[in-house]
């Protein structure tokens, strides 16, 4: 059961996400090159090969057919857009911690920064 689990996602792997899918349409390519077999008997592989990738593509009456041949055309069915729109005017919010600083040029004796206890310790010498 875990081998056929494997081949299983191996599968769905390889068909959606790379160009193996381009695979499945070589019988498309074999039909396309019988039909040009029938009406040109001269006609070689490599003559069918070079007509349809590798000369510059001419817009007839099998374009639709050529089309349809393995490699011809890109299957962008997994593409992704992302559309990022920034905002109109981008805001910047930082929260700063404010910090008092007293900025008055006015200076006045505060026990709370010179205790009274402390002057009484260090006095200077009386004279």
């Amino acid at each position: 059961m875990k081998k056929w689990f494997i081949y299983f996602l191996l599968c769905t792997y390889l068909t959606s996400f790379s160009e193996v899918r381009q695979l499945v349409k070589m019988p498309r390519l074999v039909e396309h090159f019988i039909s040009h077999k029938m009406a040109n008997h001269d006609m070689s592989i490599y003559a069918f090969i070079k007509m349809h990738y590798i000369d510059e593509q001419i817009v007839d009456s099998d374009y639709k057919q050529d089309m349809k041949l393995p490699f011809k055309t890109h299957d962008f069915s997994n593409s992704i857009v992302n559309l990022n729109i920034p905002p109109e005017s981008p805001s910047l919010n930082i929260l700063q911690q404010s910090i008092y600083v007293d900025r008055s040029t006015h200076f006045s004796h505060s026990e709370k920064y010179y205790p009274s206890v402390f002057s009484k310790i260090w006095e200077p010498p009386k004279i």
